[in-house]
């Protein structure tokens, strides 16, 4: 079993540090919160300030920093303060631990920001003085706990294929058994979005066909959803939609696009993200 840290403690990293708990490793709860480290030392779990972090015996730790999203975009302040600390920590150690990141972040972060801080502030280079990884996290914010216990994907993005950093993350969640699928460093990183966005577009998809519903008097619109999700193609072959062939074509999807558009601008109905499918099909080459 591997000594652990677990820097950020709110909802993604306490998921985490809990989860690995189960599996046996020792895990220590680092945090700037004092009254969430005061919650975790009343439940009798290591916790400790980030000012009182010493990596000496530490075999990885896993970065669960908030990456909010500001005025300019994303905000990487709490991945840079992370990295300073873990970089000075790093400093009087004489192995080369493992930093995990598990915050969402646009790719190519960690190979040209984080790594970077890493360095700077360690004084040691990737591979001779630490080892990095990128371990996207597929947690429900009202069920993360849980979704980590259950979970049966285990995403590494790694600095080379198959480095030091893949080898310890497949130890670490052996005891899972859940499928490992090694990426790069920037596909895990681009991997969370396409997760993430996927997710936000089919919910706003659904949420425009719910308004259309209540518009035209379509009332039982849940068991109009329930029967498209088992006659659609896209909802029951997971491949459907993301094979390389080109914009949508055949004799139904392009006429039927175009005819739901002209029908929700005569009847002054919403179709935001209809037209906005049909821009991106029209800009690949496609029709309509």
């Amino acid at each position: 079993m591997s000594e652990l840290a677990i820097f950020g403690s709110g909802v993604v990293g306490h998921a985490t540090g809990m989860g690995l708990l189960h599996l046996g490793h020792s895990v220590t709860f680092v945090d700037i919160d004092e009254d969430r480290l005061a919650t975790l030392r009343g439940r009798s779990l290591n916790a400790l300030h980030k000012d009182e972090l010493d990596l000496e015996g530490i075999d990885a730790v896993f970065v669960s920093v908030p990456t909010p999203s500001s005025d300019d975009g994303i905000d990487l302040s709490y991945l840079d303060e992370a990295c300073k600390a873990l970089g000075a920590t790093m400093q009087s150690i004489d192995h080369d631990p493992l930093i995990v990141f598990r915050s969402t972040m646009p790719p190519g972060t960690t190979r040209k920001r984080l790594i970077p801080n890493l360095e700077d502030a360690s004084g040691k280079k990737i591979g001779q003085g630490f080892n990095v990884c990128v371990n996207p996290e597929y947690l429900r914010e009202v069920n993360a706990d849980d979704d980590f216990l259950n979970c049966s994907f285990v995403t590494v993005g790694t600095y080379a294929p198959d480095d030091e950093a893949a080898r310890r993350m497949r130890a670490i969640f052996g005891g899972f058994g859940a499928t490992v699928t090694e990426l790069s460093l920037e596909e895990a990183e681009f991997q969370k979005y396409v997760h993430n966005l996927y997710n936000a577009a089919k919910i706003s998809y659904f949420n425009e066909m719910r308004e259309v519903a209540g518009a035209i008097g379509v009332s039982r619109v849940d068991e109009v959803f329930d029967l498209t999700t088992r006659t659609a193609e896209a909802s029951w072959n997971r491949a459907y939609g993301t094979r390389d062939f080109g914009p949508y074509g055949g004799a139904c999807l392009p006429k039927d696009t175009k005819a739901w558009l002209e029908f929700c601008r005569e009847y002054a109905l919403p179709a935001r993200v209809m037209e906005a499918v049909s821009a991106v099909n029209v800009a690949l080459g496609g029709r309509w």
